[in-house]
């Protein structure tokens, strides 16, 4: 058995996953919290965050509609970070009492999931590599030529102009002002939600 995606996840394990809706600037655990689950985000934003001994906030990453987070949860008796909504938010749940066991009863089922912590693992390397460029104008276009779809050069946005800045560590003033450039240069092709790469 091999999952493509999260909802094929859930799928699985419809008998044990609960779901739980929150608003935005919701709680869902705080560090050091006794790690009981791990989660599958199936809408809205949820902002991983670690806080120092001074107290300082450090972001660990955001984490979007269709992504699994707190995996390590699996290994850890308490949560290493904290989970706050950014955007409204319905998230699933998989008590690690009952997942644990079933990946190691099940070794497709085991290598299907390390599949998916690879794939976002990768993606967050390239993110990670992206926000590196010190170009804002480059950055937002290697981004765009990272997300377009394979052989079509294009992307459609499923998360809000704000979420997508903060994922570059850009102003969403400086995201939308630079798309309208690429878009005046005829190097992007936008409609609505949807961009086209044209070179």
């Amino acid at each position: 058995m091999i999952f493509l995606d999260v909802e094929e996840l859930l799928s699985h394990f419809r008998s044990i996953v609960t779901y739980q809706d929150l608003a935005l600037g919701d709680y869902l655990f705080y560090q050091n919290d006794p790690a009981h689950s791990i989660f599958a985000l199936q809408s809205g934003t949820i902002r991983l965050l670690h806080y120092t001994n001074e107290g300082q906030e450090i972001d660990h990453y955001r984490v979007h509609a269709g992504e699994i987070f707190a995996e390590i949860a699996l290994f850890k008796e308490s949560y290493v970070c904290t989970a706050i909504v950014e955007e409204p938010a319905r998230v699933a749940r998989f008590p690690k009492s009952e997942f644990w066991p079933a990946l190691q009863q099940d070794p497709a089922l085991s290598s299907a999931f390390m599949e998916l912590l690879a794939h976002r693992l990768h993606q967050t390397k390239i993110m990670l590599e992206i926000r590196g460029i010190r170009s804002t104008r480059e950055r937002i276009l290697h981004y765009l030529r990272y997300m377009a779809d394979s052989g079509k050069e294009i992307m459609q946005f499923h998360r809000s102009m704000r979420v997508i800045a903060q994922d570059l560590g850009v102003s969403p003033e400086s995201l939308s002002r630079t798309l309208k450039q690429l878009q005046k240069e005829g190097i992007i092709t936008r409609t609505k939600r949807m961009i086209q790469l044209n070179q």
